[in-house]
């Protein structure tokens, strides 16, 4: 829905979309991504920002925001890229201000009265559920940088007292809630080999903290904030013993501004760094949603907490959907994520156009698959040997790893030295294939990555992604239609089964070839001092098709040029306007006056065209093909059909009627 306008009905087929793809993550802006084909009716409803966007599914309310941007591809199917209503929160500004002595709800409370303040009626949030709390229900915050609503909410509350935000809305009403837990249990389960994706199992030491300053409210005189020096035998620091052996000593600090005790902060640190430690190990599990293939199954939503079952890996405990990515018209390809999040230093909340800047991080599952592959490759491998390789004064100068103990017998052979690594199949002396050598040349058949980042890629013959390239051009390969050729420039579709192009964009505009001649340059469409040109080339045609309906399959007429005359193939309805032809004298030459007599010869005929227009009236041209008057109008054309030219009999006609009125005249004097 777009302001209450439909823009997808799954019951109809007068409202389609190309693609609806949603994704919800825990404390992060909402994001739907949809694609509309240009017949959609209201194709053209949404508007950047100020458009209401809702997603529907089953008569339930799961998404509503507003359009960040828009894209059209080439056919003129348009991509909608929305964020959820949780950014309307980056829309206002919190400015400064010292808060003490009142609870979260009523600290909350007050960011939206200021959010409400400055934004439309549409964008405004009345606050809901609000049940995380501390030790002491109470905020101490000071607020004195401008930062929007949303980013203090993250840094003020979700960072220092954890929970989860989240949007809901009920009878019409936007609330927003905090919650220390969603507190919902799925009846559905997530199990090995039914629909488990993939699981994996991670250290990390990003952000980890094993020595920690705990800090706490700051001395009004000083300036300076509370430690834990006074309780903990003079430091002010707390050790994880366990974390330093692993990542040695980091530290870092947290700040506790409501804390006044030295024993409760160092409490509140202890808790801390136990935590942050225990955040280092993350079990991911992807899975599929199976009420997306089956409405009978409860549905998996956001903060959901869901059984997982493998017993391969010996789990059986509950996890939390942190992540759910539906693709509502393919839901086959649909996936949702249940772990415990690793605290990032990059865990920024902010909209999609505000990411743009951020560097992101894209694992494909084909980029995964061959990393997992060549990790079994290298971990699985046994057996094997070493050898070195000595220079002439008999030191060692190379290693060699074989596949054979006899290095001249060996086949697959890792060689290194001062000039390089390679990698061989044929044997110590090569060919190396693979190869890194210290000029900074590197050499493979195959290179998989996940980010490939570079000045320019230059290849005489060879392929990138699908497509084919050489030293001029990229194509899309041999049997897809797309050249991009960096020697005319140029951008061109191309005939998969004649080996031919269908038609060029350049520089000066779009050239045309003809798909029945083998590609055949047949004309142009081009910009000239009159305006946009469609331009026919020499000896050829010039056609312009008309289209009856949006599928392009039939025509209903066109247009023809050739040989210096146009051809209508359907009724041209001037709508009332006039058909002008120049008669300037300026213009003319061999002015002389004719024998119009030959109107009387003419016999007028009815009948029906065998392609065209019923219950016509006027004469048959063959049967003047023999008079010589006939050049006044008669036309043959390069067909061998012969038209007549209507205007001139009706010229003939006016000298015709100008001679009768003579005549007329004469015998009026001559009866008086």
């Amino acid at each position: 829905m777009c302001d209450a306008d439909i823009l997808f009905d799954s019951t109809t087929n007068m409202y389609k979309a190309m693609s609806i793809d949603l994704t919800e993550q825990v404390n992060t802006t909402n994001t739907l991504v949809f694609a509309l084909p240009p017949f959609n009716p209201n194709y053209d409803k949404p508007q950047k920002m100020t458009s209401v966007i809702e997603l529907y599914r089953n008569d339930a309310l799961v998404f509503e925001g507003r359009v960040l941007y828009t894209d059209d591809d080439i056919l003129g199917n348009r991509t909608f890229t929305c964020e959820g209503s949780l950014a309307y929160f980056l829309d206002s500004i919190v400015r400064p201000n010292t808060t003490q002595d009142t609870t979260i709800r009523d600290y909350l409370q007050g960011l939206l009265n200021q959010h409400n303040a400055q934004v439309e009626e549409q964008k405004r949030f009345t606050l809901g559920i609000v049940n995380v709390t501390n030790t002491t229900d109470n905020v101490y915050r000071i607020d004195n940088d401008y930062s929007n609503t949303l980013t203090v909410m993250q840094e003020k509350l979700v960072n220092r007292l954890g929970g989860y935000l989240r949007v809901r809305k009920e009878n019409n009403v936007r609330y927003l809630d905090y919650l220390e837990e969603y507190g919902t249990t799925s009846n559905q389960t997530i199990e090995f080999q039914k629909n488990i994706l993939d699981l994996s199992q991670r250290i990390s030491a990003e952000n980890v903290i094993t020595a920690l300053i705990p800090l706490g409210v700051k001395n009004e005189e000083t300036g300076l904030p509370l430690t834990i020096e006074s309780v903990n035998d003079g430091k002010d620091y707390l050790v994880n013993e366990t974390a330093v052996s692993l990542f040695g000593y980091i530290y870092g600090k947290n700040e506790w501004e409501d804390v006044t005790l030295p024993e409760n902060l160092k409490t509140k640190g202890e808790a801390f760094l136990q935590e942050n430690i225990k955040a280092s190990w993350s079990i991911e599990v992807n899975a599929t949603d199976l009420s997306m293939l089956d409405v009978s199954i409860d549905t998996l939503d956001l903060g959901m907490s869901v059984p997982v079952i493998s017993v391969p890996h010996k789990l059986d405990e509950n996890f939390t959907i942190k992540k759910k990515e539906t693709k509502y018209l393919q839901p086959q390809d649909s996936e949702i994520t249940l772990d415990t999040v690793i605290k990032r230093n990059t865990d920024q909340v902010s909209s999609t156009d505000r990411q743009l800047g951020q560097l992101e991080t894209i694992q494909t599952d084909r980029f995964m698959a061959i990393v997992k592959e060549q990790t079994n490759l290298i971990t699985g491998g046994s057996g094997g040997n070493m050898q070195y390789g000595f220079n002439d004064s008999g030191l060692p100068s190379e290693i060699f790893f074989l596949d054979n103990p006899d290095k001249e017998l060996a086949k697959k052979v890792l060689r290194i030295n001062q000039n390089g690594i390679g990698f061989s199949k044929n044997g110590i002396n090569g060919p190396f294939e693979t190869a890194w050598t210290l000029d900074g040349v590197f050499n493979a058949n195959y290179i998989t990555a996940g980010i490939l980042q570079g000045i320019q890629i230059i290849a005489d013959l060879g392929m990138l992604g699908g497509w084919t390239m050489d030293s001029t051009s990229l194509s899309s390969g041999s049997t897809v239609g797309i050249i991009l050729d960096s020697s005319e420039p140029s951008i061109a579709t191309y005939h998969p089964d004649t080996d031919y192009i269908g038609m060029k964009m350049y520089n000066g505009g779009l050239a045309i070839y003809s798909y029945a001649n083998k590609g055949t340059y047949v004309g142009q469409l081009s910009s000239g001092a009159d305006g946009t040109v469609l331009q026919g080339a020499y000896g050829h045609n010039l056609s312009l098709g008309i289209s009856i309906d949006n599928t392009n399959t039939a025509l209903d007429g066109y247009l023809v040029m050739d040989n210096g005359e146009v051809s209508c193939y359907k009724t041209l309805n001037m709508r009332g306007h006039s058909i002008i032809n120049q008669s300037d004298k300026r213009l003319k030459k061999n002015i002389k006056d004719i024998d119009c007599s030959f109107v009387y010869d003419l016999e007028v005929k009815q009948f029906d065209y065998l392609n065209g227009d019923k219950n016509r009236i006027g004469i048959l041209a063959n049967d003047y093909t023999n008079k010589g008057y006939s050049k006044y109008f008669l036309h043959k054309g390069k067909d061998g059909y012969y038209g007549v030219d209507y205007q001139n009999i009706m010229n003939a006609l006016i000298k015709c009627v100008q001679e009768q009125n003579n005549r007329i005249k004469a015998l009026e004097r001559g009866t008086k």
